[in-house]
């Protein structure tokens, strides 16, 4: 037997409205059948019997006997409420353990979002997310104790307007451009190349300050506190660094140095000489005047370390092993342009090649 189509252009997808809700329940006290109302309203046959079932509420006659009978304003007060709860449900959910999992690794361990999201995947947490779900839900005030204030990368900074510089094309004599750097260095290829910066303290502190050196293949970060901004501790620390590894390493683990044009960094025949000899062991550039961003990789790690040595803050304060810790936490943090590998895993790796 053929079916009988309710609607000859069914409306799909779409709600009943009020004002249809009302033609039901005045069409019902006709009496009128589920199948003439849905051809009426151009509606699917299960599309009212649903709606009659769902908007079905008990009274009594004049002879005080209970009838069943369909209420536009129920089902209407049902649809309004349905309403309130649409949207997916929190992945999070009742998953409390898994919450505090990324409280206590953003506010104690001092991780990203970014970091915890393949973390919550990698060790089979319950109700894992992405990154970008996990934003929203810290937006959302979702995560104990978590705010945007929490998240380094979120603060406000104030932004600053950047002058028009025009660009000294004159270099020192003695000083090698960037320009005239290898391609395998600025496409980090090959490990070994490093960049050298300084972050100072404050005006009015005390005078020692930091000398970070980043690998660019690697982003392996080494951190020394210096007495002073002057050529000569600049010059004590790389043979320090030289003589801890030795001749050999060295060499292989530092065949250049991408600095800026700071004026304790003038000297470069002496940066450039080992110190147990009067041969050159590394190759220094440096970046065009009034482009300290070029040495990209240092300026990253140095706002790493600024998370833990506050811009303009006393560095003399610092102790040595303070000094250690920072960079180990550093070197030990998973870096998504790393595939979320901890940069002194990279580094260890590249000793051993």
């Amino acid at each position: 037997m053929e079916q009988i189509k309710s609607s000859i252009h069914p409306r799909k997808g779409k709600h009943l409205t009020q004002k249809e809700r009302i033609m039901i329940e005045t069409m019902l006290k006709n009496p009128g059948r589920p199948l003439e109302i849905a051809s009426y309203l151009r509606r699917h046959r299960r599309t009212i019997e649903r709606e009659i079932k769902r908007g079905e509420v008990e009274h009594f006659d004049t002879e005080l006997r209970k009838k069943k009978a369909y209420s536009s304003d129920r089902a209407q007060e049902l649809h309004d409420l349905n309403a309130t709860a649409k949207g997916p449900e929190l992945k999070l959910g009742k998953h409390h353990e898994t919450a505090v999992f990324i409280s206590e690794h953003i506010l104690v361990h001092k991780r990203s979002p970014d970091v915890v999201a393949p973390l919550l995947k990698q060790e089979q947490r319950p109700a894992a997310v992405s990154t970008k779900t996990l934003y929203t839900y810290i937006d959302q005030g979702l995560i104990p104790g978590v705010s945007n204030e929490s998240l380094w990368e979120k603060r406000k900074r104030i932004k600053r307007k950047r002058r028009a510089i025009k660009r000294v094309k004159k270099q020192h004599a003695r000083r090698t451009s960037i320009e005239k750097r290898p391609k395998t260095v600025e496409k980090r290829e090959e490990s070994g190349h490093w960049e050298l910066d300084l972050i100072v303290g404050g005006k009015g502190t005390s005078k020692p300050v930091l000398m970070t050196l980043v690998e660019r293949k690697t982003r392996v970060l080494r951190v020394r506190k210096l007495s002073d901004k002057t050529q000569a501790s600049v010059l004590q620390a790389l043979k320090a660094i030289e003589r801890s590894m030795g001749v050999g390493p060295f060499r292989s683990m530092f065949k250049s140095i991408t600095a800026d044009n700071g004026s304790e960094l003038l000297d470069v025949e002496q940066m450039e000489r080992s110190g147990f000899s009067k041969k050159r062991c590394v190759k220094l550039y440096y970046a065009h005047p009034y482009s300290s961003w070029e040495p990209g990789s240092n300026e990253n790690a140095n706002r790493m370390v600024c998370r833990f040595v506050a811009k303009g803050d006393n560095i003399g304060k610092h102790t040595i092993d303070r000094i250690g810790e920072i960079e180990k936490w550093i070197n030990n943090y998973p870096r998504k342009i790393l595939e979320y590998k901890p940069a002194q895993e990279c580094f260890d790796l590249e000793i051993a090649a």
